[in-house]
């Protein structure tokens, strides 16, 4: 089984905390430097840097699995094991971005139903990223017919490759109902949040308490014109 898991680096815990709690996550883990929040499917995480430290404000691609031998071999020379600070096992994937991938926790708990976790990855080699994350067990579900845009599903949550000249990774999320609707329940915890309409659907965009991109929710895509589901 293989989950996605996001994590965000991040010198302002408390407020990531106050805009999950808004959105219906679950918290899994809650300490001072390391936090685990459950979706409806999937789970987001929060490492917690001092201010200014260079990953302050960025983001990685995590997952959990309950077969951590199949992710190592999955990628041979490439793939490191170690032992997380928490004593987790992991394996550590290099390429253009590192995959890390620890096992699986426990916790049975759900946050919003309908909102599923999706890591985002940005890269200028779209195809060989999604390679990448079928050779560690996800599968591609939605491709844009513009080559920019795949969009692959874990056992639990999401995760997605999005053309881009710098390599990076967002945590993001996807919403199966209506996003306005949503918004308002976010707006009511106090937490800002619009609507935006794209090409392929709408848009719930969340301001970061650390400045930087918001944080998108995409509306489950109904509207494939210009898209091929696989």
């Amino acid at each position: 089984m293989i989950v996605t898991r996001p994590v965000q680096y991040t010198s302002d815990v408390a407020g990531y905390r106050r805009l999950f709690a808004a959105l219906g996550l679950v918290a899994l883990v809650e300490e001072a430097d390391w936090s685990v929040y459950a979706a409806g499917e999937g789970r987001v995480a929060l490492h917690r840097v001092e201010p200014g430290d260079p990953l302050d404000g960025l983001a990685a691609l995590g997952f959990e699995s309950d077969d951590l031998d199949a992710a190592a071999n999955a990628f041979g020379d490439a793939a490191r094991r170690f032992v997380a600070d928490n004593g987790a096992s992991g394996v550590a994937i290099a390429g253009e971005l590192e995959l890390v991938v620890l096992e699986l926790a426990p916790g049975e708990r759900h946050g919003t139903q309908g909102l599923r976790a999706l890591g985002l990855w940005v890269s200028a080699h779209v195809d060989a990223a999604a390679s990448v994350l079928e050779r560690l067990g996800l599968r591609a579900e939605v491709r844009s017919d513009s080559g920019r845009w795949v969009q692959l599903v874990a056992d639990a949550g999401l995760a997605a490759v999005h053309d881009g000249d710098v390599p990076a990774a967002q945590v993001s999320f996807e919403y199966e109902g209506d996003v306005d609707e949503l918004a308002a329940r976010v707006r009511a915890e106090g937490v800002d949040a619009h609507v935006v309409d794209e090409s392929y659907g709408r848009t719930l965009l969340i301001p970061r308490p650390d400045g930087g991109e918001p944080i998108w929710i995409n509306e489950r895509q109904s509207d494939l014109y210009g898209y091929t589901a696989l």
